[in-house]
């Protein structure tokens, strides 16, 4: 499920074009346990439930993961406090109407920037982990009943990673996070981000073997991550906006849905339909072949689009109909088939009933939303819109070889 969002060379640490060297690791989430868990795990439902959460290993941290490959070269400083304590009873419950509590646990003290700022000054590279720490109903920064009003990273964490990018050294970020959150000119001034999400009891393990290079990410977005909090809600699967409307500029994804990046590289070709016209009852099947053009093995998850050019209601300007992970070697290629049943081309109308309209579908083949290899356009023949029953074929077929 961890993501490498962007890397221009940094990553893996060991191996990367800048060389770790000594390593800073700075960071609220960096050598917390509770920052690999979600609100309804063990510990942090503790928390909701009037006790006392105790000392026990729940999990590794990443500071403790991280002592463990570099020993003496790695320097730790914590920067700043994502809560100023754990409230061992939530402000609000559901229900409740003008009885929380309108104090914010959320901590907005400075005090340890610059302590972080002087700690990083002697590294080569910094590794900041930022992020959320999960609670429910307030006791946290995301968690249920934990809603947020911005998509700024909670408290003054931003502030953080701006006295530390202004070092000019390389600097990897670590997301562990519930949400997507809005970096602003971050994202194109850090060398390299990871998206770990909330990642569990092995979290700390997971991420250090990705940032060293004992493991090559492979997870892909199942989100996208907005330019901006204004353009929300956005969505990969949107519609059109009516003829004429300005494009806001802050208007889409700074990672979309289904990106993900490797250590190594992969390419498309050799891409075929095998029928540009089939009945409204038929399949639509599209092959292409895979490629791993890089030096290690390593995932490519390989996703198909499809977009109804015309049709009685306004559909989305593309839709996910059909993915495969592949695990490929170096120097070798994989071929595969999407056989497409010309039901999941459905829609619903009138709220209940589904159909298959006549037309032309665009077909497209990429390694995300965004990254689109090849299109190409399928008529479905009919003379009039097929309705769905009970049983209709739902799911997209997709062989090897």
């Amino acid at each position: 499920s961890i993501v490498l969002l962007k890397n221009d060379g940094v990553l893996p640490l060991r191996g990367g074009k800048a060389k770790a060297g000594r390593v800073a690791l700075i960071g609220p989430c960096a050598d917390d346990q509770l920052a690999m868990f979600c609100g309804y795990s063990y510990p942090v439902h503790l928390i909701c439930s009037f006790k006392t959460v105790d000392e026990s290993r729940y999990a590794k941290t990443l500071r403790e993961a991280f002592a463990e490959k570099l020993g003496d070269s790695l320097v730790y400083a914590k920067g700043c406090d994502i809560l100023t304590g754990r409230p061992m009873d939530a402000p609000v419950y559901p229900g409740d109407v003008g009885k929380f509590q309108t104090l914010s646990p959320i901590s907005y003290d400075e005090g340890g920037i610059a302590t972080a700022v002087e700690a990083a000054k002697g590294a080569d590279t910094i590794v900041l982990a930022v992020g959320d720490l999960a609670g429910l109903f307030l006791t946290g920064t995301v968690g249920e009943g934990s809603d947020a009003s911005s998509l700024e990273l909670p408290g003054i964490q931003k502030k953080l990673l701006d006295a530390l990018l202004a070092l000019g050294k390389p600097t990897v970020i670590v997301l562990m996070n519930g949400r997507p959150y809005t970096l602003g000119d971050a994202w194109a001034r850090v060398n390299a981000v990871v998206e770990a999400w909330l990642p569990g009891q092995e979290g700390a393990e997971a991420i250090s073997g990705i940032l060293f290079g004992d493991l090559n990410p492979g997870g892909r977005l199942p989100v996208s991550i907005p330019k901006s909090a204004g353009a929300m809600p956005y969505f990969y699967n949107h519609k059109l906006k009516s003829a004429g409307t300005p494009v806001q500029r802050d208007f889409g994804a700074v990672f979309p849905f289904g990106h993900g990046l490797s250590y190594t590289s992969f390419e498309y070709r050799d891409f075929s339909v095998e029928k540009t016209s089939v009945p409204i009852d038929g399949e639509i099947v599209v092959s292409c072949t895979v490629s791993n053009t890089g030096s290690r093995e390593g995932d490519e998850v390989i996703q198909l689009y499809i977009r109804d050019r015309y049709a009685s209601l306004v559909r989305p300007v593309k839709e996910l109909k059909g993915f495969k992970r592949l695990t490929i070697a170096p120097g070798t290629s994989t071929r595969l088939s999407f056989s497409v049943p010309t039901d999941v081309l459905n829609f619903t109308i009138s709220g209940t009933t589904r159909v298959v309209e006549p037309g032309e579908f665009d077909l497209m083949i990429g390694s995300s939303s965004d990254d689109i290899k090849f299109t190409a356009v399928v008529t479905v023949e009919g003379k009039a819109p097929r309705t769905l029953g009970k049983k209709w074929r739902m799911k997209t077929i997709v062989t090897e070889g």
